[in-house]
């Protein structure tokens, strides 16, 4: 994998933009969090003075959250008001953060036990000592519990662990972190910070329906690191989905996104964490932290020189896009409706963003929605049957997934569509719309449906040995028309679809859209209500994409470069030829 070379003299030029400017970006404010241990070092005036000059100059910083705890690490007040006159004496906005862990065990995370009353006292003191500091205080997405001691289980009792543990935050958020933080300081916004793992929150306390309800306001993790190596396995158009999905939670309230540069397997996955997150129009961006940008190289001498491959990268990745953000209109989805602390086919609305669909999760049924997509978490709504029906009626159209299917056999699902989900299933390489054949590069395995002749129809099949299973079928009910579509076993397959195959699936997932692209897995598109959307490349090699526009229209204006592309029309929409760098972008304006 090649990392990008920077010009010296480019580097020079956005050094001295970023220096003199004396502005912060037009379309967001960029954050620095200084955990507890940077906060400790900022009792050396000069060490404070290096790092964050150093910072300046790739950086326009306009706040920064000097945290107060971390793993039963305390800042001292004195050197927290030193800081943070520092900062206000700069210009820079300041306020607190706090991290709700102890010491790691075995290298993973422990939480405080809010059964322990000694703990529970621990965290109000910590909270009231912030809140008595700053205005606004941060909980880093680490408020929530693992614990399951002999203490816990016996609060528990009958209820699962998810129902005591988000009983337990929630009590805990009202009385003894957002209540005992005004207690202190009635002027004291309390903001929780969620982390990137939201198909899992409710198993750890988190309640996304009820918490934000007591905060201040949210703010979103928008990490997503390697996809392949890391643990946690999140594709890279989480970074955009997540930010959209938490502001359909809390409309107007969610703070922004928060990027680390951790377990990347290149520098461009940092600025990719950036651009997304950027791309769903986020108040402010936080960068996390001062030790985890900057380098500190000791030399023979003695004397310390500070260093950054992520610095320039992510001052890079802001001007370009603060040159686009302000003229992108509303973000443009496929609605797909996710129930609150729900869970089934995890993170599937990613995998699908990443062939060029954009998606719109949100925690309502779209009622409004012309075409919905429904996965296997919708099956926790005990209405979802109902809900479908009522759909049609109106004469909408409801794509469902193979494992809400699944879910739904003998719910009632049968009313709409006699197709049965089986427990067999079929390693398929070769697809057909039943006028071309596609071959993918490699084996899929996929569950195979069985459905009635003459009574639901298949639009894409995938072809065995003498057999074919369907990869998307199509049956009338009402008004409308209920889609079914097969998800291959690994997610990850999704991106072994030839692209002819996720071409014939957007013209049913993204019908309602004025644009699409026809090219294959990896290159998301973004779409919003002005005639502007972005293709994004996660490729490693320069890709030739066709982009297709509804209606006749003389070219496509890149916004950053001012390059126009000329398209030819058919009589119904108009294609334009691009090609996208690896791991880049390039944001359109339709003239």
């Amino acid at each position: 994998m090649k990392k990008r070379v920077f010009p010296l003299v480019f580097l020079l030029l956005v050094n001295f933009i970023l220096v003199f400017s004396g502005e912060g970006y037009k379309n967001f404010d960029v954050s620095i969090y200084c955990v507890v241990d940077e906060v400790q070092q900022m009792k050396d005036p000069a060490w404070l003075k290096s790092h964050i000059e150093y910072l300046e100059k790739y950086i326009k910083i306009e706040k920064v959250y000097l945290e107060t705890h971390r793993a039963d690490v305390m800042a001292d007040k004195a050197t927290i008001l030193s800081a943070k006159k520092y900062f206000e004496k700069k210009g820079i906005k300041v306020a607190g953060g706090i991290t709700l862990v102890v010491h790691p065990t075995s290298g993973r995370y422990e939480t405080f036990c809010y059964s322990d009353e000694e703990h529970v006292k621990r965290v109000r003191d910590i909270v009231q000592f912030t809140a008595s500091l700053f205005d606004e205080v941060i909980l880093d997405d680490f408020y929530f519990t693992n614990c399951k001691c002999t203490k816990c289980i016996a609060n528990k009792g009958d209820q699962s662990w998810s129902e005591f543990k988000m009983a337990q935050l929630t009590e805990m958020a009202e009385k003894n972190i957002v209540g005992a933080a005004k207690e202190v300081n009635p002027n004291a916004k309390v903001i929780i910070k969620y982390p990137n793992w939201y198909e899992h929150f409710h198993f750890l306390g988190f309640n996304l329906e009820g918490e934000p309800k007591i905060f201040d306001g949210i703010y979103t993790g928008t990490e997503t690191r390697d996809p392949d190596h890391t643990d946690q396995h999140l594709q890279q158009y989480l970074s955009y989905s997540i930010m959209r999905y938490f502001e359909n939670i809390a409309p107007g309230r969610n703070g922004g996104g928060w990027i680390d540069p951790f377990n990347r397997n290149n520098i461009d996955r940092y600025g990719e964490q950036i651009s997304l997150t950027a791309f769903s129009k986020p108040k402010e961006i936080t960068l996390f932290s001062i030790h985890a940008i900057i380098e500190e190289i000791s030399a023979a001498d003695g004397s310390v020189k500070l260093i950054s491959n992520v610095a320039p990268e992510a001052g890079y990745v802001f001007e370009k896009a603060d040159n686009i953000v302000g003229r992108l209109g509303q973000p443009l989805g496929l609605k797909c409706y996710r129930p609150y602390n729900s869970t089934g086919e995890d993170f599937l609305h990613n995998f699908i963003g990443m062939l060029g669909i954009p998606i719109e999760i949100t925690p309502e049924f779209p009622t409004e929605s012309k075409t919905t997509l429904l996965t296997e978490n919708t099956a926790f709504d005990p209405q979802i049957v109902e809900k479908i029906k009522t759909q049609l009626f109106n004469g909408n159209d409801v794509i469902i997934t193979s494992g809400l299917l699944k879910a739904l056999q003998g719910k009632g699902i049968e009313e709409m569509a006699d197709i049965r989900f089986t427990d067999k299933k079929a390693l398929v390489h070769e697809f057909s719309d039943f006028r071309t054949v596609f071959t993918s590069a490699s084996g899929i395995l996929i569950p195979q449906i069985i459905y009635p002749t003459n009574d639901t129809w298949e639009d894409i099949t995938a072809y065995g040995e003498a057999n074919g299973f369907p990869i998307l079928l199509e049956t009338s009910y009402a008004n409308g028309t209920l889609y079914v579509m097969t998800i291959p076993d690994n997610f990850g397959d999704l991106y072994n679809l030839p692209e002819g195959v996720i071409t014939l699936l957007k013209k049913v997932l993204m019908q309602d859209f004025y644009v699409h692209t026809e090219s294959r897995s990896k290159i998301a598109l973004f779409v919003y209500d002005n005639n502007t959307f972005i293709v994004h490349s996660f490729l490693s090699e320069m890709e030739k994409v066709k982009v297709v526009v509804n209606g006749k229209f003389n070219a496509l204006h890149e916004m950053n470069s001012g390059m126009k592309f000329t398209g030819v029309y058919n009589g119904k929409s108009t294609t334009f030829d691009v090609v996208v760098s690896p791991h880049s972008y390039l944001a359109f304006k339709v003239e």
